[in-house]
């Protein structure tokens, strides 16, 4: 049985997290933060992509 993924548009990826959409745009083209999915003419991002992103740079600056 596959789960259901959630998705986050900008809006809601800066309401969760403490990053600004220029930020986010920034670590996507560094190649440190999920890019989007193109549904239509909107973005969005893949929940657990991000969560595994900031987990990974929360990892980096214990490590």
């Amino acid at each position: 049985m596959q789960t259901q993924k959630r998705y986050n548009t900008l809006r809601q990826l800066t309401a969760t997290y403490p990053l600004s959409g220029p930020t986010i745009y920034r670590m996507i083209k560094k190649g440190i933060f999920p890019p989007p999915v193109k549904i239509g003419s909107r973005s969005y991002w893949i929940a657990d992509e991000v969560e595994a992103a900031m987990q990974a740079l929360a990892d980096a600056r214990e490590g």
